[in-house]
């Protein structure tokens, strides 16, 4: 049986996604009005983020935090930048000292959600993200974290909801798919799960992560040949049994985190 540490590992990586998808949708007109100097300290931050040098890109957003305190777009584009490269608890602070600025801020609220998913503090987030639907019901990526965050606190049915109701805001999303697949896995409903998963099969460049949830689930249910084309030699023959057990189980297995 999997720790439940590795469910928790698992789910805060799904948060992670949606997390890193950052909030360009309500940035895009306060990055007009952004200074100079701090929209050049965020392209630097991203150079290093990209060449691997995250000391430089940590350095470059907490810089580019302070060069421009009253910007919301530039606050939430710095938070998500610490996050990504480590810098949780950095993230969170500058988070807070946000929303002493503007208590209610959905956007802020938002991010925070996400980050105390990634923490570990999923009854937080919950409250967080709840502040978030109670503005903007329709948000779908406050549906989704909230979501993780009630699979971390073995609240599947109720994330299950959540989830569902995202998927009919977002038809098809394969990350909000996926997480609704590995919440069902967690409930002991393989079946389901694999339901879920199945359109995916044969999309060109399914994410790794969704290719194996989804080979594990074929195992799970007898289907060989198709659990062999999907997983080929990303799982040896007894984790494969051992984690196709537990399904079985429902005991929650920690599968495909990317």
């Amino acid at each position: 049986m999997v720790q439940r540490r590795g469910l928790k590992m698992v789910l805060a990586s799904a948060a992670a996604c949606w997390l890193l998808a950052g909030c360009v949708a309500s940035q895009d007109a306060a990055q007009q009005r952004a200074p100079v100097n701090a929209e050049a300290r965020l392209r630097v931050a991203a150079a290093a983020e990209a060449s691997g040098d995250r000391d430089m890109a940590v350095s470059m957003y907490n810089a580019a935090a302070a060069e421009a305190p009253d910007s919301a777009a530039i606050q939430l584009r710095c938070a998500e930048g610490l996050a990504r490269n480590g810098k949780v608890d950095d993230a969170d602070a500058l988070l807070m000292r946000r929303l002493k600025a503007t208590p209610h801020d959905p956007d802020v609220l938002e991010t925070l959600g996400a980050l105390q998913v990634l923490a570990g503090q999923a009854s937080q987030a919950v409250q967080t993200l709840g502040q978030v639907l109670a503005a903007r019901p329709d948000d779908v990526k406050a549906l989704a974290n909230k979501a993780i965050a009630l699979d971390v606190m073995q609240l599947h049915a109720e994330a299950q909801g959540l989830y569902r109701r995202a998927l009919m805001l977002s038809p098809g999303d394969p990350a909000i798919s996926n997480d609704l697949a590995l919440s069902l896995m967690l409930s002991g409903q393989p079946e389901e799960a694999r339901r879920v998963l199945s359109p995916f099969r044969d999309v060109e460049g399914l994410p790794e992560r969704m290719r194996i949830n989804l080979g594990i689930l074929d195992a799970a249910g007898g289907h060989a040949e198709e659990a062999q084309e999907l997983l080929g030699s990303h799982i040896d023959a007894a984790s494969l049994a051992t984690l196709t057990q537990a399904i079985g189980k429902g005991s929650g297995p920690a599968v495909g985190q990317p």
